[in-house]
């Protein structure tokens, strides 16, 4: 689920100005549920982005969720990596 949809919407504040406004989710780290998975032998942060979140694109966001960004992109196997589902 993307932070913010595309359609922003029109607000009025208590004095009648007229505002756009764009829709963040309450508490995303809440709302998500992420799942782990055990890493294997040769498994990448791109390589697993593009199987659980359809993106090898996506690297970063299981990288940073396991804070492991500014490390190698391989994982060690048999390492839990979380998967999370609301990024």
């Amino acid at each position: 689920m993307p932070r913010y949809i595309d359609n922003p919407s029109i607000k009025k504040t208590e004095s009648g100005k007229r505002y756009y406004s764009t829709v963040i989710p309450v508490n995303p780290v809440e709302e998500s549920n992420p799942f782990t998975v055990v890493s294997r032998l040769g498994d990448r942060w791109d390589t697993l982005a593009h199987k659980y979140l359809k993106s090898a694109s996506l690297w970063y966001v299981l990288a940073n969720a396991n804070g492991k960004l500014n490390g190698s992109i391989f994982i060690e196997p048999g390492t839990v990596v979380i998967i999370p589902q609301n990024y």
